[in-house]
């Protein structure tokens, strides 16, 4: 309905916007220039954030950015319960029919590998999602598996992403041999209370609304109760004009963000 009232063209805050009309934040700058010296030296990138804080949205940016070419990117987003399973789904990603028994399965991903890197020039960039659910052990292969004629030079380049708890899990001393091959870190915090506005003029001209539609207040009101994160400012900006178009508003004001906000349980 609020589409229709208003007159956008797409869906204003969905989760399929185009990598292409991603709103550039400061917070998201930096990460372009890690995810620049990543593709540099190599190694191991950590992203992490709370929940709906940008990370699907970065690595789905990353990956439309690598020259094919030059790169192959692989996105594992469940965590695996077994070394043996995260082999399989790292092998599965490479194109790699896997075999039986682990260490076969890791001698085909490493001959995949070495293939891929010294004959075709194509490194693989390997994403690893919710790495805060892996156990130690799979984490600890992870790391073996990124050794290369004697570990003299990183053929693959590795990101773990994961929530806030990841992060400070890798301060422990155990993690200590893992850590030292990280190369870069980002931190996905969401918005500054800046960057409110600028985003919802930015989500709604994406969606063929040029004139702004929420009341200053009310811009002021959504960053306050979101705290800046983007899956809670899209949802809550969505309930927001489909109630502002059940009652036939021309803008959105803050006691329509406020009827809306009833509707979470995060809030």
């Amino acid at each position: 309905m609020y589409k229709e009232y208003f007159g956008f063209k797409s869906q204003p805050f969905g989760k399929d916007i185009s990598t292409a009309d991603l709103f550039h934040y400061e917070g998201f700058e930096r990460y372009e220039s890690s995810m620049d010296l990543l593709k540099k030296h190599g190694g191991i990138g950590v992203l992490w954030g709370g929940a709906g804080s940008g990370k699907s949205a970065a690595l789905r940016w990353l990956a439309s950015q690598l020259n094919e070419n030059l790169y192959r990117f692989c996105y594992l987003p469940y965590p695996p319960n077994t070394i043996t399973e995260l082999y399989r789904s790292i092998a599965v990603a490479l194109d790699i029919q896997p075999v039986y028994r682990r260490m076969d399965i890791y001698r085909q991903i490493q001959e995949q590998i070495a293939v891929m890197v010294q004959d075709k020039k194509i490194t693989p960039v390997i994403a690893l999602d919710e790495c805060q659910m892996y156990s130690h052990q799979v984490l600890e292969a992870v790391r073996l598996f990124l050794n290369f004629e004697f570990d003299s030079r990183d053929y693959v380049i590795l990101l773990l992403c994961g929530q806030t708890e990841f992060r400070k899990r890798l301060r422990y001393a155990v993690y200590e041999p893992l850590v030292q091959r990280v190369t870069t870190q980002h931190q996905f915090t969401g918005l500054t209370a800046g960057e409110i506005e600028p985003y919802l003029t930015h989500r709604l001209a994406v969606a063929g609304v040029a004139h702004p539609l929420f009341e200053p207040a009310a811009v002021e009101f959504i960053y306050q109760v979101t705290k800046g994160i983007f899956r809670k400012i899209d949802l809550l900006c969505v309930q927001s004009l489909q109630r502002a178009a059940e009652e036939k508003l021309k803008t959105v004001d803050q006691p329509t963000v406020e009827q809306a906000l009833k509707q979470n349980f995060w809030a």
